[in-house]
């Protein structure tokens, strides 16, 4: 049987596959970069499992995470999502998302929001090697600094704790457990 990190142990299969299949899995798309930064700030304050329960949802709600779109979006469109049952429905998430994707457009075009993101680690992912799930911080220096420039850069909903998530969803932070077959 394969050993995982403590999180995605339960006989949650959709636990497993994403753990299996994405967290930790170093990408360099924009797009998915700013989906799992999406996913991650709408997270705050609640369970991993409900986003996932909820994510093809919000691929439909949000043009499949399409930032030239979701840049876009007007009052009437927060109005829809504002009524969409199968998406966590917080107006400042929304509008985050919204102004997330405006930043994105504007400041890092043409793959550049990786480029910026990847920068703070030379383009190289962080290993650490924890041995439980307990162990693992909330945050840590880089998600500080991460988190401040991208508030300098203008994002919403990135505080250190939604930053060091992110970071670790997409790569950039490897913090699969030392035990764990992804390691």
């Amino acid at each position: 049987m394969k050993q995982r990190c403590d999180w995605a142990q339960p006989g949650n299969q959709l636990l497993k596959d994403y753990h299996d299949y994405e967290w930790g899995t170093p990408t360099t798309e924009s797009k998915r970069l700013f989906e799992l930064l999406t996913l991650e700030a709408f997270q705050s304050g609640l369970s991993w499992q409900l986003i996932l329960n909820k994510r093809e949802n919000f691929k439909q709600a949000f043009d499949d995470f399409e930032f030239e779109k979701i840049a876009r979006y007007d009052d009437d469109k927060i109005s829809d999502l504002m009524h969409n049952n199968g998406i966590i429905r917080n107006k400042r998430k929304i509008v985050a998302t919204i102004n997330n994707a405006k930043i994105i457009q504007t400041k890092f075009p043409n793959n550049q929001f990786s480029e910026y993101i990847w920068s703070f680690t030379g383009n190289h992912t962080i290993c650490h090697h924890y041995a439980s799930s307990e162990a693992i911080p909330k945050y840590d220096q880089l998600a500080l600094i991460v988190s401040k420039s991208l508030k300098n850069a203008g994002f919403s909903f990135t505080g250190p704790v939604t930053t060091y998530s992110f970071l670790q969803a997409s790569g950039i932070i490897n913090d699969h457990q030392v035990n764990c077959f992804k390691k």
